[in-house]
C-alpha cells in the first residue's frame, strides 16, 4: 500500500490517549519539520507553531477547550497561531518575503502588485485576513496529522475551544497572533472507533 495512503487509514480523531506514553523527540522533531515544509499561498507563512509539553500548561488550558481530556492526557498539543497583520499587501513583511525569491527587482514589484490585486479582489471582499491566514494553518494542520501517523503516532484536530480563553491562558499576543486550530498528540488508549466516510462516486467526480 501507498505509504501516504498507509497513514491516512492509520489515522483517526483520537479521543483517548494513554497519558504515560510520551513522543520520543526525533519523531516529534520529524512532526514539526512537517509543519514548516508545508506550503502557504504565494509562500506567505503567516503562522506560528507552539508546542506545548508542559503538563501544568496543558492543564490551564484545557478548560479553555470544553474541558477535553485530550489535552492533559496526551503527549503534546500543537496550537497553531495565525499571523494575520503579515497579510497586508502595503507591508514590509510582503516586501520582504516575495522578495527573497532572488528575482529581478521589476519582476519582484511585479509579484507582489499580482499579490495586491489578489487580496483586494479576491480575498479581502470575502474573508478577514486571520480568516485566510487560518486557512494556511489548516494546511499544516493536515501535514501535522500525516506525519504522525506516518510515525505511528496519533492525533485529534480540536476546533471546540473558546478561542479568547485561550490566548488569555497562553499569553498571546493579539496585536501579532490568533488561535487558528489546535491539535494533541500522542498514543492511543485502547482500540479506535469505527471511522465513517462517504463512498468514493459520492465525493469525487472526474470532469
Amino acid at each position: 500500500m501507498n505509504t501516504v495512503l498507509k497513514a491516512l487509514k492509520f489515522r483517526h480523531a483520537c479521543k483517548k490517549f494513554d497519558p504515560a506514553k510520551k513522543i520520543p523527540a526525533e519523531q516529534l522533531e520529524n512532526i514539526i519539520e512537517s509543519a514548516r515544509l508545508s506550503p502557504t499561498s504565494f509562500g506567505i507563512e503567516a503562522w506560528k507553531f507552539l508546542v506545548i509539553e508542559s503538563d501544568a500548561v496543558k492543564q490551564k488550558l484545557r478548560p479553555a477547550c470544553w474541558n477535553q481530556p485530550q489535552i492533559t492526557d496526551s503527549s503534546h498539543v500543537i496550537v497553531i497561531l495565525a499571523r494575520p497583520g503579515l497579510a497586508d499587501p502595503a507591508g514590509e513583511y510582503i516586501k520582504r518575503i516575495l522578495g527573497r525569491r532572488g528575482l529581478p527587482l521589476d519582476a519582484t514589484r511585479a509579484y507582489i502588485e499580482k499579490y495586491k490585486k489578489h487580496m483586494e479582489s479576491e480575498v479581502f471582499p470575502r474573508m478577514s485576513a486571520y480568516a485566510w491566514c487560518s486557512k494556511q494553518c489548516y494546511i499544516g494542520l493536515a501535514n501535522i496529522m500525516t506525519a504522525a501517523a506516518a510515525e505511528q503516532i496519533d492525533s485529534c484536530p480540536i476546533e471546540g475551544f473558546e478561542k479568547d480563553m485561550v490566548e488569555k491562558v497562553l499569553e498571546i499576543d493579539t496585536e501579532q497572533y490568533e488561535v487558528a486550530v489546535i491539535v494533541a498528540l500522542g498514543f492511543r488508549a485502547g482500540e479506535q472507533k469505527t471511522r465513517y466516510r462517504h463512498p468514493i462516486e459520492d465525493v469525487v467526480e472526474y470532469m
